[in-house]
């Protein structure tokens, strides 16, 4: 069955009910999403934002897992931050996970470097890639349970939908609008 053909009452059925299963997923996966296409957006603020930060020597200590100490400058996503430190060679920027847990916390370096704009890239990128595994991911959940649930059903189509909603939105760019585009026309 093709994404482009219509759907049949079964398939929409299972397609809503999947829908209902996974809403909190999707959500998640919409919302982390959009942080990336922000930090995308404003990447050149952001890495003068931090850049300023570290000038300052502002930022609470942090102390990564590896037992290297950070200053907290930019929050880039939730539970990821951008810091940086004093090194022999200048400053240092990175990329640093915090994972809240019960008893502790897990602070892991993403990655880092000594230009701010290339951390921030590289950081970028990275999350692409996990945002492509975490779809691969829903999608064979959503496939395994339609599976379970209708067996012997052709549901390629539930799964296909999924995989092309979340694919839109790891690749949804907002429009610019005119204004900012081609300036104004009078």
């Amino acid at each position: 069955m093709n994404y482009y053909e219509r759907p049949t009452p079964l398939q929409e059925a299972a397609y809503a009910e999947a829908r209902q299963h996974f809403g909190e997923h999707l959500k998640q996966f919409k919302v982390e999403c959009e942080s990336l296409h922000n930090l995308e957006r404003n990447l050149t603020v952001t890495a003068n934002d931090a850049f300023k930060a570290a000038q300052q020597s502002s930022g609470r200590l942090v102390r990564t897992d590896d037992g290297t100490e950070w200053q907290h400058g930019v929050e880039l996503m939730k539970n990821v931050f951008l810091c940086h430190r004093r090194a022999a060679g200048g400053l240092e920027f990175a990329a640093v996970e915090s994972v809240p847990l019960k008893t502790h916390g897990i602070k892991e370096v993403l990655n880092s470097g000594p230009h701010v704009g290339e951390v921030l890239r590289t950081f970028a990128s990275d999350q692409r890639k996990v945002f492509k595994l975490w779809k691969d991911d829903v999608t064979a959940q959503v496939n395994e349970y339609v599976g379970e649930k209708y067996p012997h059903q052709d549901m390629t189509i539930v799964t296909e939908s999924f995989e092309i909603k979340l694919a839109r939105a790891i690749s949804e760019r907002p429009a610019q609008t005119q204004n900012q585009n081609r300036g104004i026309r009078i």
